[in-house]
């Protein structure tokens, strides 16, 4: 028994001449930097600091002239990233640009647009790297009072956080009671355990006595239940 093992460690004992290639390339990394991320309150929701941490500026250009701007949010499935946005956003653009909170710009391709729920997908060229892609979860149960948290860019000013309450639907549509000025389109609407709700579609106007009103409070949002698991993982196996 001790000559068999003798004989098995001299089979696995290298030459002395022989040398091991240790050479190996290993990228340790984090895949979020957040050196350009703003202190967040450790006791807030898990919805708004996920609605903060993954959003972006969602550019829209035009022969590199800047033509208008929304927002949009980024996610991971599996080894996939990518990001959820308005459709009214991208529809019909060629050139669009991801802008992170570093400033930097990063191209991104429309792969999944559905113009009547007003939703749409987009792929960065490459990872982005100063926002965090957040799993992505779908909460449609839809329930009044449920407490929502998003981060627009109106005017592009900035990074700003909203809190709001769902107060109704309407059909395919949530009603949010909530904060949104232009610039906020395509923003994603999460729920208090950072889950998503649905994607900031419009502000709702009303003309009781033929002038039009802009009602910033009563926003209306995509429901996330028109967009299921299969299609948004076919979208993105198809889209490499």
């Amino acid at each position: 028994m001790i000559k068999t093992l003798l004989f098995f460690l001299l089979a696995c004992t290298p030459p002395a001449n022989a040398h091991l290639d240790l050479n190996i390339n290993l990228d340790l990394r984090p895949e979020f930097d957040d050196s350009y991320t703003a202190d967040i309150d450790p006791y807030a929701p898990r919805g708004l600091k996920v609605s903060y941490l993954s959003s972006v500026v969602v550019q829209i250009l035009e022969d590199g002239i800047l033509r208008g701007s929304g927002s949009g949010n980024y996610f991971k499935m599996g080894r996939h990233r990518f990001i959820l946005t308005a459709a009214h956003v991208v529809d019909g653009r060629s050139e669009i640009v991801l802008i992170e909170k570093s400033n930097v710009a990063t191209i991104a391709k429309v792969v999944y647009i559905d113009t009547t729920a007003d939703i749409a997908i987009l792929v960065p060229e490459d990872r982005l790297s100063y926002t965090k892609a957040i799993p992505f979860r779908r909460d449609i149960n839809n329930q009044m009072g449920e407490k929502t948290y998003h981060c627009g860019h109106p005017a592009q000013t900035g990074w700003h956080l909203s809190e709001g309450v769902l107060t109704g639907t309407y059909e395919d549509t949530l009603m949010v009671n909530t904060f949104a000025w232009p610039g906020s389109s395509g923003s994603v609407l999460f729920d208090e355990g950072g889950r998503v709700l649905g994607i900031l579609s419009a502000v709702r106007i009303d003309a009781p006595f033929g002038i039009p009103e802009l009602i910033e409070h009563i926003v209306l949002v995509s429901n996330i239940k028109m967009l299921d698991q299969k299609t948004l993982k076919d979208v993105l196996r198809d889209g490499e």
